[in-house]
């Protein structure tokens, strides 16, 4: 650990990635509780998650564009594009002239921008840490993402009952523009454009390569075993994004916007305990279709108990408890696809993997917004509750997925696809 942060490159990585969250959970707290107010339904707060959200679907395929570009001025460049977005708008909002459509607008260009930053970083650890530091470095990287996460929401929470989402805005861009000012500090040598292209392919027959290979991907995931799991996972993703799309308005009609941010925080949190209960509870030695059935089921118990409760600090210890099950499905999934999926498959399947789920979430968000903005916010996420149990019920009496192993014993030959 010492020799790690020993090395000037990683640690100035590192603490930019951090100011970046920082920036960034800030900014997602700010601007969807400002898109609560102007628009004053959850109709606008669901639209604004599917925009912000869908950015996220380009992401696997920004790994030849990334690739073509000197990571250094791609990642200032990226930071200091921020500042100037973020500061539109407060500036509208000082000239009188700040309405939903122009943060509406704003949103996802930030969020375009940020699909850039987190891959192109992970990147250069290779390039910038030992073989045998990957592992640390990679373990550092995702704690600095989800810690930051976990607090700076509760305190974007707390800021905005104090000083408003308006001047979250201004802490915003100096958070971006101090990460950037640290990623220029980077020593990474120039690349010419020229010497990138004589060695590797172009950016065209990368992604048609890609594609190709998604397709590949995607008929492994039509085993039984994985499309019963997948289809089950569609419904989990579209409730998860339906409720964040009402979080918000949850939020004012049990409290304020405090308590918007201890949600999201303790959501985050929830889901960082949960991935850490895989390996102290020996979760993986529990047979797949009864561990997903079991901690989905408690999702939705918390969810559909959370509407009962008017208690704001006993809905926010629910929400914590509700993504448990997040954080133990987020890394058993991984498992489960490394051990299972022959090394040959692995990248085309994890590609197939993240592109149905990217493609899901703005879904859910449109979807939860507008049903929201027709009933309520507490009949969103009691809907999305019983959607979790119902999937839960279908998991638990599923042939096939009761007849899959225990994560810890599942091999390629498990699904005959060594």
């Amino acid at each position: 650990m010492k020799q790690i942060l020993k090395n000037f490159n990683f640690v100035i990585l590192l603490l930019g990635r951090s100011l970046s969250n920082v920036g960034s959970s800030l900014y997602s707290v700010a601007a969807m509780w400002l898109v609560y107010e102007l628009g004053g339904s959850s109709f606008y707060t669901g639209l604004a998650l599917f925009l912000t959200q869908m950015p996220a679907i380009l992401q696997i395929l920004l790994g030849p564009m990334i690739d073509r570009f000197h990571v250094k001025r791609l990642l200032v460049g990226t930071q200091m594009l921020q500042v100037v977005l973020l500061l539109i708008v407060p500036v509208a909002h000082a000239f009188g002239i700040l309405t939903i459509a122009v943060v509406l607008t704003v949103m996802p260009v930030v969020s375009l921008c940020n699909q850039f930053l987190y891959p192109t970083q992970l990147s250069l650890l290779p390039k910038i840490l030992k073989k045998e530091q990957l592992t640390k470095g990679n373990s550092l990287f995702a704690v600095a993402y989800q810690g930051t996460d976990a607090l700076f929401n509760a305190i974007a929470g707390l800021l905005l009952a104090v000083v408003g989402a308006i001047a979250i805005f201004y802490i915003n861009s100096l958070t971006f523009l101090l990460s950037a000012a640290l990623l220029m500090l980077l020593r990474i040598p120039f690349t010419k454009m020229a010497e990138q292209q004589s060695e590797k392919p172009s950016a065209r027959a990368m992604v048609t390569d890609y594609i190709g290979q998604l397709e590949e991907g995607i008929t492994v995931l039509m085993h039984p075993f994985f499309r019963n799991l997948l289809g089950g996972v569609v419904f989990v993703n579209l409730a998860g994004a339906g409720m964040f799309a009402v979080l918000p308005a949850f939020s004012a009609a049990h409290g304020g916007p405090e308590y918007y941010g201890l949600f999201l925080s303790t959501a985050g949190i929830g889901v960082i305990v949960g991935a850490a209960l895989v390996s102290v509870l020996k979760l993986d030695r529990i047979k797949v279709g009864r561990l997903y059935a079991g901690v989905i089921a408690i999702n939705g118990v918390c969810m559909v108990v959370l509407t009962m409760i008017p208690n704001p600090w006993v809905s926010i210890l629910l929400f914590g408890l509700a993504w448990l099950p997040a954080g133990i499905i987020n890394v058993s999934s991984q498992v489960i696809i490394q051990s299972a999926i022959p090394s040959h498959l692995l990248g085309r399947v994890m590609a197939a993997v993240m592109g149905i789920s990217a493609g899901i979430a703005p879904v859910g968000a449109l979807l939860g917004g507008s049903v929201g903005a027709i009933l309520t916010s507490d009949a969103v996420i009691l809907i999305s509750g019983i959607i979790m149990l119902i999937v839960a019920v279908i998991w638990t009496f599923n042939r096939t997925m009761k007849k899959i192993p225990a994560v810890k014993d599942l091999t390629p030959e498990t699904f005959q696809l060594g």
